[in-house]
């Protein structure tokens, strides 16, 4: 056979695989259905510069503002926060955002960063909520809002840490392996094939099960069905991309030393990170950090522990009144 001849059916069949793939994508996204909120209380649209947010804002109008941001993970959203926006409510008037490429919000074919959504929340608080707030954060999107708490203190009453990882006060830099496993992931065809494997039904309940909960018996049907439905909206696989080659990091560590808003962590005692050293680490970088530590928890702690969490949340800020 000619090399010609080799071209040509070489290029048939990565045509076909790719069309093969692209009918699995489209296929599996339109299985996965329409995405709708579980949270109690008024929708609303933030008009941001890269697309529209989704959040739900409840609680009286002149109470306290409190901000719930979500961590990453497959399918992530403000749904994570079920457990405890209303409960908070009764005390705050509390906003739960869903961030760019997640959630019911926008998902453009942006290259997502640290500082996207760093300065997404940024303004979120200076534009729609218009005062100095309360801020929780869950797991990675605790170093955003650090890092904006140190440069705009005036926004930020009172920062609660959910399950920080230790990795935000180091440097980290994604070497080559990381940028091609970004392009990749970042393909239309292929990249969404990927994304839609990595995030089957099967993949979603291994996950939450090892690093999600300590209970298995939190992994319910129902929680899976959601999350499936949440990570096969489309363009999904874009801000995955940049989740799974850790391009979302961000080095918090002399922010955190420099931070005057009071600061409380919190972790689950059988979460990843032994919580007695995730507490040196950062106690040894700002000594003034408040820590707790709740029973019977992994990485969700404001699900697995949500009446001890939501109680933390109310007595934490009534005190510091």
């Amino acid at each position: 056979m000619s090399a010609i001849k080799k071209l040509v059916a070489a290029s048939a069949v990565v045509g076909g695989t790719l069309g093969v793939l692209a009918l699995y994508n489209k296929a599996t996204e339109s299985m996965a259905g329409e995405l709708d909120t579980v949270l109690t209380g008024e929708e609303r649209r933030y008009p941001w510069k890269y697309g529209d947010m989704f959040y739900e804002v409840k609680g009286k109008r002149d109470a306290k503002p409190l901000l719930l941001v979500h961590g990453f993970g497959p399918g992530a959203s403000s749904y994570e926060w079920r457990k405890n926006i209303d409960v908070l409510a009764e005390n705050f008037r509390v906003f739960a955002l869903d961030l760019l490429g997640y959630g019911l919000s926008d998902r453009p074919t942006a290259d997502y960063s640290a500082e996207t959504f760093a300065d997404l929340i940024n303004d979120f608080i200076k534009e729609v909520i218009g005062k100095s707030a309360v801020v929780v954060a869950h797991g990675q999107t605790c170093a955003y809002v650090i890092a904006d708490a140190y440069r705009r203190p005036q926004l930020f009453e009172h920062l609660i840490l959910v399950s920080p990882p230790t990795t935000m006060l180091q440097e980290s830099f994604p070497g080559p392996v990381n940028a091609a496993w970004k392009s990749v992931l970042r393909t239309p065809v292929v990249g969404s094939f990927l994304s839609n494997v990595l995030t089957s039904r099967h993949g979603i309940r291994s996950y939450y099960d090892a690093q999600g909960y300590h209970n298995p018996g939190m992994v319910t049907d129902e929680l899976v069905e959601y999350i499936y439905t949440s990570a096969h909206q489309s363009n999904s696989h874009y801000p995955l991309a940049s989740y799974l080659s850790n391009t979302l990091n961000m080095d918090v560590h002399e922010p955190l030393a420099r931070l005057q808003v009071p600061v409380l962590a919190v972790w689950g005692r059988e979460g990843l990170l032994t919580p007695s050293e995730a507490s040196s680490a950062f106690k040894r970088v700002n000594p003034r950090i408040e820590v707790r530590i709740l029973d019977k928890a992994s990485y969700h702690v404001q699900e697995e522990q949500a009446a001890k969490f939501n109680d933390l949340v109310r007595e934490t800020i009534t005190a510091a009144v």
